[in-house]
């Protein structure tokens, strides 16, 4: 059944440990997120740091996914709006996820935490979430997919987005 982030959310303070749907997680700020992205941008070069972004947020958002679809129940429309809303409820951005039947899907993320903490920047930086949207596409396809961010508010776009390709 469906909760919002806060009745699925769970404290134990003499433990040191937080959990979301039973999932061990943390919570970091955005300047700390933005700030880790920012220093494997210096070690590793800005194509590697992306490299390592994508594939971290590829491996989560497939996972997550799985489990939401596991955990909720729901499908198609309503997973959809479902998993919209929680993750806006996280702070990290206003997502919206449109079929395009060239493509698959399009997520656009308005408000993205990574593009308004890392400041102005001459290409796309939302690498993460390029690779979040790209399992969630998996997931929800059943394809292998990879993902494009066409637009970043980190550039001075309106919104970050996203456009799913399925890989041949």
């Amino acid at each position: 059944m469906l909760k919002d982030v806060k009745e699925t959310a769970a404290w134990e303070r003499s433990k040191g440990e937080f959990s979301v749907i039973e999932v061990p997680a943390i919570i970091v700020s955005i300047e700390t997120f933005v700030n880790l992205q920012k220093d494997a941008e210096k070690i590793l070069g800005f194509d590697g740091a992306s490299v390592l972004l994508y594939e971290a947020g590829k491996k989560a958002g497939m996972r997550w996914i799985n489990r939401f679809s596991k955990e909720w129940g729901l499908k198609d429309k309503n997973f959809i709006e479902a998993v919209q809303n929680f993750y806006a409820e996280l702070g990290w951005g206003k997502f919206s996820v449109e079929e395009d039947y060239k493509n698959g899907l399009v997520v656009r993320v308005e408000n993205s935490f990574i593009a308004r903490g890392y400041g102005n920047s001459d290409v796309p930086v939302c690498h993460f979430l390029r690779g979040y949207n790209a399992g969630l596409a998996e997931v929800l396809k059943g394809n292998e997919i990879d993902a494009e961010e066409v637009k970043c508010a980190a550039k001075g776009d309106d919104c970050c987005e996203f456009v799913m390709k399925r890989v041949d």
